[in-house]
């Protein structure tokens, strides 16, 4: 791309300031819906790579349009955690002594018995959990179903046919709901979308009997049927080992009545005592297979998936509904502006026409202590609030993505200019993440590991991350990343989804992957592609004589009897596995960027014991770490004492390094040559501060401050002067009432 068009152009920059309404949506009759997702690019204009690879597989996201999926989303969540409750017998039915007039065959009676197993352990399976590392899994199977319908299609898809800069921001920036409501229902007919959150009963809409559809059905099972099995795995153990609530025979017994119950059942007694026999050090194996083996276990699987395939149909087609509602609304709404000649005032608009960021007095902050409260008082979180709605974030985590969103622009426009969009993007990323339950699927290894890895292979791309977790070498810059939300993550730096990046050019690779046995058995996949690849593949990219060096460096639990961890322990490509002991390492936060900034701090590398509270939290596993290198890697880097490296970084023991300065203080050093590169986040933290120092002079009684609590938290946001007034004012981000 040539970004000499858009360097310094003030007519395009206006352009963007104008963007966080998005389009006219009053003007989407038939015609211009056509166009706006039949009409493919007139001329030679290339869309930056990363932005078409983060773009790929799903169109840009909005305020409206995300609440819209995250209420739809919390609604399947809690009608599948119903169901997947019920899809087992009542224990009524599930009596281990039934009376013998209804068992009269030797299979019934084995039947039986097994029903009285998997009721109480499967009362015991967290069904929460069962969908997050299933949703995980599914949503992979889904872009790879999508990708290969858009490579038959050989057309890009409509948001990324773009003719010029202007209307690829315009697309991809900051688009009307009309605008998404439109290319949502072209891509779902076409299967040529993937749906970042819901759960979708097939992959295209038009051809529902397709080849990727019936695929996508029968992948679906199996996916949940393993799933389903791991979980069962684990609250058997704790049920047999006293951990649990509900408490079931000794694995003896357990095992004892299942083998009897066979043996009855078999014609050949002499070839059931020799599996017996044989099976006395597997009792365990012998007992999972003989449940999920059953007839019983396999009806209540055959069930579950039914039914959530019946529940994902209903709830998306509450989506495309309440979609196509705020479409019509957002263009009456537009239409009534137009006709008046004037903008809707503020004061009739409930929900604000884009989100706010206001910041947390300490005295509302959760997290804030009274030692924080004499350190001083520059507030430690924020919030976005829009429709209703209102996500915390802490100012930390506010200013890496303003840097990130800069930085990204930068790359694009050649200008590190912030626009009126920025709430926009941050209101859609914070709820987006904020779907994904579980702070431990989103966990990350600390920093002190990828500064050990970038000191010993010069990595510098890590492959699952977000802009919240995602490791910065430095306040101008980040590692490459790639990330699970293209749609909502793209203009915070991220290269797109994991598995439509290609490693082809060699490089040393992180990954730290959501902790779901086939999620990470599809990852091991993605990567024995291209370790594999030779001078010779088409698909190599590389006019080398030799192929480049690839390392992937993995991070997983220590679950051997997970699929995705026997994949990796099984590669030919594997040239080194370390383990690192549970009880000697940490993992960073998954939430922390929700916590306040000043119990993230009170939890550094010197102050681990703070646990949960802060920025690090105690392993709660063995975990394994592969290093997976092709034949240029393996003469490229040496792996000696990578053991002691790693458990020294994940111990946080490492050699010192030189704390951040943060902005703010650095402005007061060199306040001539910064003065002209004020954040909007910076600057309303310096007014807080002021604002807070007379505040601290004055020392107002409690009683005082009580009452003047809710009507002068957004004043003070705003009493540091007519300047900062002005900020706030021309950026419209910020509410200055």
């Amino acid at each position: 791309m040539d970004s000499s068009h858009l360097r310094g152009d003030d007519d395009v920059f206006a352009l963007l300031e104008q963007m966080g309404g998005g389009g006219d949506a009053s003007s989407s009759t038939e015609n211009d819906k056509d166009s706006a997702v039949h009409n493919y690019p007139k001329n030679n204009f290339t869309m930056p790579s990363n932005l078409e690879q983060a773009f790929q597989l799903s169109p840009p996201s909005s305020p409206d349009i995300e609440i819209i999926r995250h209420r739809n989303h919390e609604k399947f969540k809690s009608h599948f955690y119903d169901l997947f409750r019920n899809c087992v017998p009542s224990s009524s039915d599930a009596s281990p002594t039934p009376p013998s007039s209804k068992l009269e065959t030797p299979n019934a009676q084995r039947n039986q018995c097994i029903r009285s197993l998997i009721h109480p352990i499967w009362r015991q399976m967290p069904a929460h959990s069962v969908w997050e590392r299933f949703q995980f899994s599914v949503k992979t199977l889904e872009a790879d179903c999508v990708r290969d319908n858009q490579r038959k299609m050989g057309q890009p898809t409509p948001w990324c046919a773009v003719d010029n800069e202007e209307q690829m921001i315009n697309h991809l920036l900051s688009p009307s709901a009309h605008q998404i409501y439109d290319w949502i229902q072209y891509g779902k007919q076409r299967g040529i979308l993937w749906e970042p959150l819901l759960p979708v009963p097939s992959i295209s809409s038009q051809d529902v009997n397709g080849e990727n559809n019936q695929r996508y059905r029968r992948k679906t099972f199996s996916l949940l049927e393993e799933e389903v099995k791991f979980q069962f795995i684990r609250s058997f153990k704790k049920c047999v080992g006293g951990g649990s609530k509900e408490t079931l025979p000794s694995l003896d017994r357990v095992y004892s009545s299942l083998i009897k119950l066979q043996a009855d059942s078999s014609t050949d007694a002499t070839e059931m005592e020799g599996v017996v026999m044989g099976m006395q050090n597997e009792k365990q194996n012998f007992i999972y297979d003989s449940i999920f083996n059953s007839q019983p276990f396999k009806k209540v699987i055959q069930k579950l998936h039914k039914k959530m395939m019946y529940l994902a149909e209903e709830t998306y087609a509450h989506f495309v509904s309440d979609m196509k509602k705020c479409s019509d609304r957002k263009a009456a709404e537009d239409q009534q502006r137009m006709n008046v000649n004037r903008k809707r005032k503020r004061s009739k608009d409930k929900s604000g026409n884009s989100p706010k960021i206001t910041f947390i007095d300490q005295a509302d902050d959760d997290y804030a202590t009274t030692a924080d409260a004499n350190i001083d008082s520059v507030p430690q979180q924020a919030k976005v609030t829009f429709g209703g709605i209102s996500l915390k974030i802490n100012v930390d985590h506010l200013q890496k993505l303003e840097r990130l969103h800069s930085n990204t622009l930068s790359n694009i426009l050649g200008s590190h200019k912030t626009t009126s969009s920025f709430s926009h993007l941050v209101f859609s990323l914070l709820l987006r993440y904020d779907a994904l339950e579980g702070a431990g699927l989103q966990s990350a290894i600390p920093q002190s590991v990828f500064r050990f890895l970038q000191s010993k292979f010069g990595c510098e791309f890590e492959s699952f991350a977000s802009p919240f977790n995602c490791y910065e070498m430095n306040q101008s810059g980040a590692f490459n990343f790639g990330t699970a939300f293209g749609d909502t993550d793209a203009w915070f730096g991220s290269e797109g989804t994991f598995f439509g990046l290609d490693f082809s050019k060699g490089g040393c690779f992180q990954a730290n992957p959501p902790f779901a046995s086939e999620f990470i058995e599809s990852m091991y996949h993605r990567m024995h592609h291209f370790l594999s690849m030779s001078k010779d593949d088409e698909s190599a990219d590389n006019d080398n004589e030799e192929m480049p060096p690839i390392q992937f460096v993995i991070f997983v639990p220590s679950w051997a009897e997970s699929a995705g961890w026997q994949s990796l322990v099984s590669s030919p490509y594997l040239s080194k596995h370390c383990l690192i002991d549970q009880k000697n390492h940490y993992y960073a936060e998954g939430t922390q960027h929700r916590r306040s900034r000043r119990s993230v701090k009170g939890s550094n590398e010197k102050d681990k014991d703070n646990g949960m509270k802060g920025s690090y939290r105690v392993a709660s596993f063995d975990t394994s770490v592969f290093f997976l290198q092709n034949d240029a890697a393996k003469a490229n880097w040496t792996l000696d004492e990578v053991q002691d490296g790693l458990e020294k970084a994940f111990a946080l023991q490492e050699e010192p390094q030189e704390e951040k300065v943060p902005a703010m203080k650095h402005k007061k050093k060199n306040k001539k040559t910064m003065s002209s590169q004020v954040s909007t986040t910076e600057t309303i933290i310096r007014t807080s501060q002021a604002t807070a120092q007379k505040d601290t002079q004055r020392k107002p009684d409690k009683k005082k401050r009580k009452k003047e609590k809710s009507s002068g938290k957004k004043k003070a946001l705003v009493s540091g002067g007519d300047d900062e007034m002005n900020i706030f004012n021309s950026l419209g981000l910020f509410d200055g009432k």
